[in-house]
């Protein structure tokens, strides 16, 4: 959903509708459509989550509403109704994703009516694990996928009286959200109406090429059946989402006036976060508790006594943000090293209208100059052949009187002032970084970190924007000037230069290949590409590229002009 704060739930949804939005941009090859059995398998159970979840919420709906039926029963039965509704077209999906994958994998004749014998009939027999997408053996077919929810010409898709089609689909989630937009008012309910009204817009999807496709088009044709069992499941998590804020809504309806405690959380107040070996970290763990209703007033001072109590006339911190689900931030930045000292008080407002003051006690904290030990990345590796940039520093030690020493490589200051410093691995599989410091007048080991040493990952090829195999129109084909490689997913800026590759294609009759050296189609090639038709394959071969590590074979593509 969009609008406002996003729970944590909702923050879960849209990164793995991210994923699956990148890998459906993608031609992928069956080792990456096994990937989508992983975000599959998440929403199966974030899907199966919500239920539990949603079940409890109406639980103690139910509750309250025995201990209050004038209050609680007519939104109850609303609630209900609500739940009844995504049950129902959680089912549906369910029932679409059924006949999909049996279409798909053989055992479902293609004439079926969708409320056919046959899925009971399999299902009855113990054979329902067919319609697991682990046990599909077509996961890459598309053209299935494609015919039962869009049909055979994509301008002219089934419509929505076509059971199973992508249009009903739509239909089916609209006529839900605008029922349960029914049950709010658009500024009285403004933030629930606000994030139902935009979750499912059903607006155009881009694809990567820049081109944007109707909703029912983008998200079902010509998809590869992982990619299509997969994003309706991830339909369903949203289905369960607005099913879960309107209940929750309606619930919250019933009575705003009381004054509610709304948010829990886990809460953890250490003794200090900076531990000297030897000594013991100690901290308090309890569970603390907000109120978004309240807008408490935070008086505090750094002019406080023992207790932490303001002196009389002390001068109280100003500026501090709005409070934000009952809880307001103070932050200072210190100008000076040493010991700070603050305290006040919270007052609140009770639901009588009197006001009560809540003494923080006293607080403290302790200003030092910082020290930090930087990694050269979270997986500790180092990259043969390159110029691997890593920080060392040492608390309480200048950078200055720090010796750096390197096994398996060499290490060489860049800016030892500030700790930067250049690693160029060897050979072996991992490398050692030791560190000294000189201090009062002695060389004191201070530690050492090994690190794994890997060869630069090989780019990936593209070609008309297809990498491995794919494809594509006759127009973008034709549009494409040669080949490139990229570097994906490398945190290093290294660039790779396409130094030669073949091309190959049946041309009257014939196989025909041809070479190039660079990354520029050559003019025997561009009469290749345009003389390809719908259905011809095209095949990018012995594909060669510089970098900084020296010339990589970087594989083939293979394209088929639709």
């Amino acid at each position: 959903m969009a609008g406002g704060k996003e729970t944590p739930r909702q923050k879960m949804i849209g990164m793995m509708y991210l994923v699956l939005t990148a890998l459906l941009a993608m031609n992928v090859s069956k080792s990456v459509l096994d990937s989508f059995l992983v975000i599959n398998d998440g929403l199966e159970r974030t899907n199966d989550h919500f239920g539990e979840k949603n079940e409890l919420t109406l639980e103690a709906f139910r509750k309250q509403a025995a201990e209050d039926p004038a209050k609680f029963s007519e939104p109850l039965k609303v609630a209900e109704k609500v739940k009844a509704d995504a049950d129902e077209l959680s089912e549906y999906i369910d029932k679409l994703k059924q006949n999909v994958i049996g279409r798909t994998e053989g055992f479902i004749p293609r004439e079926d009516e969708f409320d056919g014998a046959t899925l009971k009939s399999i299902a009855d027999t113990g054979t329902g694990w067919l319609f697991d997408l682990h046990n599909v053996g077509n996961k890459d077919n598309y053209d299935v996928p494609t015919e039962y929810m869009i049909g055979s010409d994509e301008t002219n898709a089934k419509d929505s009286t076509v059971d199973g089609s992508s249009l009903q689909l739509r239909m089916k989630i609209r006529e839900y959200k605008e029922g349960l937009l029914t049950l709010f008012d658009p500024e009285k309910d403004a933030e629930i109406y606000t994030d139902l009204k935009d979750a499912f817009k059903f607006e155009p999807i881009a694809e990567s090429d820049g081109l944007k496709q109707p909703w029912h088009i983008g998200s079902f044709y010509h998809l590869p059946l992982a990619a299509v069992v997969t994003n309706l499941t991830r339909m369903q998590a949203e289905v369960r989402n607005m099913e879960a804020d309107a209940i929750a809504a309606l619930m919250g309806n019933v009575d705003k006036a009381r004054f509610k405690v709304d948010n829990l959380f886990a809460k953890v107040i250490p003794n200090t976060t900076y531990v000297m070996m030897g000594d013991s970290f100690v901290a308090d763990i309890f569970v603390a508790a907000s109120s978004s209703a309240i807008v408490p007033e935070v008086h505090i001072s750094q002019d406080v006594d023992d207790q932490g109590n303001m002196r009389e006339g002390a001068a109280e911190i100003q500026g501090l943000p709005a409070a934000k689900n009952g809880i307001v931030k103070y932050a200072i930045r210190p100008n000076r090293e040493g010991e700070f000292k603050w305290g006040g008080y919270v007052r609140v407002k009770k639901p009588d209208g009197t006001f009560e003051n809540y003494p923080t006690g006293l607080q403290t904290f302790r200003v030092a100059k910082g020290a930090v030990t930087v990694s050269p990345t979270a997986m500790n590796v180092f990259y043969r052949g390159l110029d691997n940039p890593v920080s060392v520093s040492a608390p309480g030690v200048a950078t200055e009187n720090l010796v750096v020493n390197m096994s398996n490589g060499s290490i060489r200051a860049k800016d030892k002032r500030h700790g930067q410093y250049i690693v160029k691995p060897g050979k072996g599989k991992e490398c050692t970084v030791s560190v000294s410091g000189k201090i009062d007048g002695k060389t004191k080991s201070l530690g050492k970190a090994v690190f794994r040493v890997k060869n630069v990952p090989t780019p990936t090829p593209f070609f008309a924007g297809v990498s491995g195999s794919g494809s594509v129109s006759a127009q973008k084909l034709k549009a494409a000037l040669g080949v490139i490689a990229k570097m994906e997913n490398f945190q290093f800026d290294l660039k790779y230069n396409v130094i030669s590759f073949s091309m190959s294609m049946m041309y009257k009759g014939n196989l025909v290949e041809k070479k190039a050296s660079g990354n520029k189609l050559t003019g025997e090639m561009k009469t290749l590409v345009g003389a390809a038709k719908k259905g011809s394959k095209i095949y990018i071969e012995n594909i060669k590229a510089k970098g900084p590590d020296g010339v990589k074979s970087l594989g083939s593509i293979s394209i088929k002009v639709l």
